[in-house]
């Protein structure tokens, strides 16, 4: 995560927005009323200031249809203007992977 924001935050990449996905609820013995708070307090106290989608057993089916998943996590997807995702990475990345994905989501 640290080299993802610091290539999100990086000038040329001021325009392209970032969306942070979490899990969390799909862990057997998640706390469905806490999983946003503690969410929330993990990224503010990291300083990510990134919005962030908590799916559950619905959104994560729909998710994983529309998205042709589920795979390795961490899964770092690069989307144009339009929505069309261009670049994926499975796994753990770099930050010259994820300056490539930032650069294939400015590119078109």
């Amino acid at each position: 995560m640290p080299d993802l924001v610091q290539v999100a935050r990086a000038p040329e990449n001021k325009d392209v927005d970032v969306l942070l996905v979490s899990y969390d609820l799909q862990l057997s013995k998640a706390d469905r009323a806490a999983v946003p708070e503690r969410v929330r307090k993990f990224a503010s106290a990291r300083g990510w200031g990134f919005s962030i989608a908590i799916y559950g057993e619905k959104g994560l089916e729909l998710l994983n249809e529309r998205l042709d998943l589920p795979g390795p996590i961490p899964l770092t997807l690069a989307f144009d203007k339009d929505g069309r995702e261009v670049a994926r990475c499975e796994g753990e990345a770099g930050p010259e992977t994820f300056a490539e994905l930032f650069a294939k989501a400015r590119a078109r």
